[in-house]
């Protein structure tokens, strides 16, 4: 589960700001907002947050950077070559950062350790590295795993710490194919370090974003609903969503290639995508409603209305959350939703009968009514505002002076915490 992430440099984002999931005493108390974890550094952690913010304050800017920062461990390895630029969004309306690293580390829990790890990167190569952790059992200490730092640009020469203990293996040969413009961690996990495929697994596995501008496909939540035994799960958790519809009906069919590409490719770039494609299947998905003599009715699900094909959309990816403990991160989540049903997305997590795996859901919202002290504890609600107009801030509700019988949504519109729309008066 994320416990903490941190971000300089990037997009609208200027100095360091930072995202913690840690809970407070106030809200540890209390099992509906947070888990206990079992490790010292983060004794509670918060089973969800939303982050509020007037448009351009940088809410989807800390989302992004969450992405690249997972994507980059990932996926950077594969597709970079040596001297290949490292493209990112770096701030650039603060002269000094213009030539400065960007700065991203992540803190997360996973079978049973806490890891923290972090990079600092320009466009050209990889400043610093580091990777920290602590286990959960009593009276274990933080200790390095690795720290890489660039020494000399001119000879990309580095400065290593390697925990041999913790790090058996080809450690010379992993150091050695670490180039400027990747990172050490992926090139281990490459290599078969087995320790490092832990953190290295919960990013690739465990966390999952959603941008706002990602339409969320159908297929994923069909393919689970063509599953005999996970289709009343998946239909519970959409009758919990206040999805009106008594059923879906799934047809399967066997991908096939289009006459286009048949007759476009050659015949062996025609087998190579077959191969990819042979065991890929199409669905198509009809709503099912009663009609008046109570017979059940097929409707297109395109047909839908845009909040039901939304959750719909949304419910394969909440129910494999819920199912395996990821953390899910969704940028912009009340598109297209009522608000009691954001509120009820987001009670099904708080409910320890329903969220048994310590999956977590983190979002950004415009959406101001679901921010009431019934639904979430002050350590869940943040604030993004560019009050400068330049560079973006971060700020917890705790923060704030507030009681817990304050009514978080007046006092957030009467501008107590700051972070809303600037709104001139036109004269035309």
């Amino acid at each position: 589960m994320l416990v903490q992430f941190s971000v300089s440099n990037f997009r609208s984002i200027g100095e360091k700001v930072t995202f913690s999931a840690n809970a407070s005493a106030s809200a540890s108390k209390r099992t509906k907002f947070s888990y206990e974890t079992g490790n010292s550094l983060a004794p509670y952690v918060v089973k969800s947050a939303v982050i509020l913010g007037p448009n351009a304050s940088g809410k989807s800017s800390l989302l992004h950077a969450m992405s690249f920062y997972r994507s980059f461990v990932v996926n950077s390895l594969q597709h970079l070559t040596a001297g290949d630029p490292i493209k990112f969004p770096n701030n650039k309306l603060v002269t000094k950062l213009k030539t400065e690293p960007s700065e991203f580390e992540a803190t997360f829990i996973h079978d049973g350790e806490l890891f923290q790890y972090g990079f600092r990167l320009d466009r050209n190569k990889v400043h610093e590295e580091w990777l920290f952790a602590r286990h959960s059992k009593h009276g274990s200490r933080t200790r390095t795993v690795f720290h890489r730092l660039l020494v000399d640009e001119k000879t990309d020469n580095y400065e290593w710490e390697i925990n041999e203990s913790q790090l058996p293996g080809k450690r010379d040969t992993w150091k050695h194919t670490t180039r400027s413009n990747t990172l050490f961690l992926s090139v281990a996990v490459q290599l078969n370090s087995q320790y490092l495929s832990r953190p290295f697994s919960w990013l690739r596995d465990n966390l999952h974003i959603i941008h706002s501008n990602q339409r969320i496909d159908e297929e994923f939540t069909a393919s689970i609903l063509a599953e005999k035994e996970k289709k009343k799960p998946i239909m519970d958790l959409m009758s919990a969503l206040d999805l009106k519809i008594d059923s879906f009906r799934v047809e399967t069919e066997k991908r096939e290639l289009s006459d286009e590409i048949l007759e476009v490719f050659s015949p062996a770039m025609v087998e190579e995508i077959q191969k990819n494609i042979e065991d890929k299947l199409d669905y198509r998905v009809f709503a099912q409603h009663k009609s008046d003599n109570g017979e059940l009715v097929d409707i297109n699900l395109k047909s839908e209305s845009d909040g039901t094909q939304a959750i719909f959309g949304l419910a394969g990816p909440i129910f494999d959350v819920l199912e395996n403990g990821y953390t899910l991160i969704v940028d912009e989540l009340s598109n297209s939703l009522h608000p009691m049903t954001l509120k009820a997305l987001v009670s099904i997590f708080h409910d320890s009968s329903l969220n048994k795996k310590g999956a977590q859901l983190f979002f950004t919202s415009h959406e101001t009514s679901i921010i009431s002290n019934d639904l979430f504890h002050r350590d869940q609600i943040w604030f993004t505002e560019r009050s400068d107009g330049i560079s973006s801030a971060l700020t917890p509700l705790s923060d704030y002076n507030v009681r817990e019988v304050l009514a978080y949504e007046r006092a957030y519109l009467g501008g107590k915490f700051g972070a809303l729309p600037n709104i001139s008066k036109l004269n035309f």
